[in-house]
């Protein structure tokens, strides 16, 4: 019996899983690019510390991925956007990600380049909460 059902895969969640096997099961979603199914199996568990470590990973890995990786969006706006929402994500988890705060740091930096360039308005507006100036 399906519990999730996430792009054509099907994920049973048993109450005997330990946060070891839930962890392996999104290390392993990571590993394939499938960060929206392991965002979906997340959010279906209990709130707990280990969790949100869980989901800060996939955020951070989902930005990474959208940022470097991501051949299907060749629209270099699309694609800094998508990255920067996911860092955002990293920020509301764990204000101190040292690493979402470099790769936002950049894009941003990036930006200021091109004078009549910015990311979208609600991105900026997430940014300017967390402390950045833009």
């Amino acid at each position: 019996m399906c519990i999730y059902t996430a792009l054509n895969h099907c994920f049973v969640a048993q109450e005997q899983d330990k946060p070891q096997n839930l962890s392996t099961q999104i290390d392993a979603l990571i590993e394939k690019d499938m960060y929206s199914d392991a965002l979906i199996i997340l959010e279906g568990q209990e709130a707990s510390e280990e969790i949100n470590t869980m989901k800060e990973k996939v955020y951070l890995n989902y930005g990474l991925f959208l940022e470097y990786r991501d051949s299907n969006v060749t629209n270099m706006r699309d694609k800094m956007n998508g990255a920067l929402a996911q860092y955002v994500e990293v920020l509301k988890l764990n204000k101190d990600n040292e690493k979402a705060i470099t790769e936002i740091e950049q894009i941003l930096g990036i930006y200021s380049t091109f004078p009549d360039r910015s990311p979208d308005e609600t991105i900026i507006a997430e940014l300017k909460e967390l402390g950045f100036q833009i």
